[in-house]
């Protein structure tokens, strides 16, 4: 189920559902925030991901790019050709919403200390 179809699951218009199903994998949120300050070659992206297989990026940005948050640029001018990964437009607008949700992450995690 894509962020469309996830904002009409409970038989009404729900906005929110869509914008969390954008966010909604293990490694979204992270790859949205590296993706914030620059664009990353797949390899480097990866390398700052502890933790995360090949194939867990490689399914997470492909999901990022159905729903139109990233694109992927390919650059034959390298070899081995270089694909790198970027935030497009409409991804750059999700980042306020990113920042403000981290920051009330930040707040609630306080609170329960």
């Amino acid at each position: 189920m894509d962020a469309v179809e996830m904002s009409e699951r409970h038989g009404e218009l729900c906005p929110l559902d869509a914008t969390l199903k954008v966010l909604d994998g293990k490694w979204k949120s992270i790859i949205l925030c590296r993706l914030m300050d620059h664009e990353y070659r797949y390899s480097e992206l990866l390398k700052t991901l502890p933790g995360c297989t090949r194939r867990m990026l490689s399914l997470q940005l492909q999901q990022l790019m159905h729903d139109q948050i990233i694109v992927k640029r390919i650059d034959t001018h390298y070899i081995p050709t270089a694909t790198s990964y970027r935030l497009t437009v409409l991804g750059r607008t999700l980042v306020p919403v990113v920042l403000a949700m981290n920051n009330w992450g930040k707040d609630y995690l306080r609170a329960l200390a």
